[in-house]
């Protein structure tokens, strides 16, 4: 048995997928104008960008996670796991979403530097001479040797 559409005796032979309505000649545009966020919110939310960036940049590593620097490696991931809960994107106020977010960031970059012995030997190195340099710039320019370097 074969079903080619339903139509009702008596009624047009309009087919579902025609369209009944017929385009207005006279449209009248609207447009709506909705703000929803108010103007002097971008002034607070650079200036306290702004804060966040200053504190996270000046902090060590050590520092930002919250441990000694003869931290072990369950320590780290420790550490780790708990910043990184508090500050996923996803658990984030919804007025708080970017300072959430490089907060996250710099708690992996952290993480990822910490726990890898090679990336935290050079990193300890670097502190010891007092480089605080942005790390993830350097896995951009791998080297074959770091000692050419400093």
């Amino acid at each position: 048995m074969r079903c080619y559409g339903l139509m009702i005796p008596g009624s047009e032979t309009t087919r579902f997928y025609q369209s009944p309505l017929k385009p207005d000649p006279n449209p009248i545009l609207r447009v709506k104008t909705v703000s929803r966020i108010p103007i002097g919110s971008f002034k607070t939310k650079a200036t306290i960008n702004a804060k966040v960036g200053a504190e996270l940049g000046q902090m060590s590593f050590y520092e930002l996670l919250g441990i000694t620097e003869s931290g072990t490696l369950p320590e780290i991931k420790q550490a780790y796991k708990q910043l990184a809960r508090k500050y996923h994107p996803d658990v984030s106020p919804p007025g708080r979403v970017e300072e959430y977010t490089r907060r996250f960031i710099r708690v992996q970059e952290a993480y990822e530097t910490l726990s890898d012995p090679r990336m935290r030997e050079i990193y300890d190195r670097d502190m010891a001479k007092g480089l605080h340099l942005a790390f993830s710039a350097r896995r951009r320019y791998p080297y074959q040797n770091d000692e050419v370097l400093f």
